[in-house]
This record gives C-alpha cells, sequence and structure tokens, in this order.
C-alpha cells in the first residue's frame, strides 16, 4: 500500500507534468529555439532535459524499490557527472519532435512513479549525500533527507519553466502560467537542494 505521503509527492508529480506538457505544445518553432540567456541551451533543449532527466534517476530508485529499469540510452559517464549526461541527453534529442519527446517522457515518468509508489517513509526520511548539478554552481555536495530531494524532483517542470520564462518572458505573462507558478511549493525542499535551481 503506497504512504498518504508518498501519494501526496506523486500527486505534485502528476499536475507538473499535465502543465508542462500543456506548454510544450503550445510552443511555436521560434520559440523552440529561441536561447535562455546565461545558459547554451534553448528552450527546446530545456523540453529535451526534462523529457529525459527521469531516465536517469528511475534506475536507482527502482532498484531501491525492488523493481527493475534499463540504464538510460545515453552513456553515464565515469566520474559521474550530471552536466556532462544532462548535455549529451539534449544533443542525443536534437532534431526529435515534441510529440516524440513527450512520449519518451511518459514513458520514463511511469518507471520513476512505480519505483516512488514503493518507498516508505523510513525511506523517505533517510539522510542521504547529495551532490546534484552543485559542482557546476560552486556548491560542496551536502547531505539532504531523500523525501526532501523527491519533492525537489517532483518540482522540476516549473522550475525550469522559469528558466524558459528568461528567453521567453511574454509566456510568464500568461495567467495559467503565472497560477501554476505561482501555486508551487518548495517547503519540504531541502536548502541544500532549493539553493541550486529552485
Amino acid at each position: 500500500m503506497t504512504s498518504p505521503r508518498v501519494s501526496l509527492i506523486l500527486d505534485e508529480f502528476a499536475r507538473h507534468r499535465v502543465q508542462f506538457e500543456h506548454l510544450c505544445r503550445t510552443l511555436t518553432s521560434d520559440e523552440l529555439t529561441t536561447g535562455i540567456p546565461d545558459s547554451h541551451w534553448s528552450v527546446k533543449d530545456y523540453v529535451a532535459h526534462l523529457c529525459t532527466i527521469d531516465g536517469l534517476i528511475a534506475p536507482s530508485f527502482s532498484a531501491m524499490a525492488g523493481l527493475n529499469a534499463p540504464l538510460p540510452d545515453v552513456a553515464i559517464p565515469a566520474p559521474f557527472d550530471i552536466d556532462e549526461w544532462n548535455d549529451a541527453a539534449v544533443i542525443a534529442r536534437h532534431g526529435v519532435a515534441i510529440e516524440a519527446l513527450l512520449g519518451e517522457a511518459a514513458v520514463h515518468r511511469g518507471r520513476l512513479a512505480a519505483a516512488i509508489a514503493r518507498f516508505s517513509d523510513e525511506q523517505l526520511d533517510a539522510v542521504i549525500p547529495y551532490g546534484g548539478d552543485r559542482k557546476s554552481l560552486g556548491l560542496a555536495p551536502t547531505r539532504v533527507r531523500f523525501g526532501g530531494l523527491i519533492w525537489g524532483i517532483a518540482i522540476h517542470e516549473p522550475t525550469h519553466t522559469r528558466d524558459i520564462i528568461r528567453g521567453l518572458p511574454k509566456l510568464g505573462e500568461q495567467p495559467w502560467v503565472r497560477e501554476w507558478l505561482g501555486s508551487v511549493n518548495d517547503s519540504l525542499v531541502p536548502q541544500g537542494v532549493r539553493e541550486q535551481r529552485v
């Protein structure tokens, strides 16, 4: 039986994915190719990132839950570097249509959600070492509550939608986007995760 706490997390994942998919389907070709200030990624690169990152996370989460998930199709660098992997995954999706990206995202998300659904409260409360993308921001690795890290992953779409808005400021003026982003609550996300991208 899924923990009520886990159900809240899964609900958060689901509601942001609905909004993200709607956002992706409204973007024009010109908007998708728009560069993001202070980033080497375009709008579509951020979309590709959000459609692939669950595929990196799902295998380890699945193993923790007693499930199996395939390794991502982009090789995991050794030593591991999240930014290097993200860049490679995004580059591998250049030329891939939005609907195909969203289809891939749905597969990865299904595997990730199936693993999270089996987590116990004890697993949520475990304190784990966390590096994330802190290195690229000049931040040292830290320790975080695992459940809080999952909450941070659950708000990944609105987090990067804010990045996309830096390239498409008029998008942020749309009422539905303002209300979506205004509904995000990061109070359960550990400071070690929040100080990065949230």
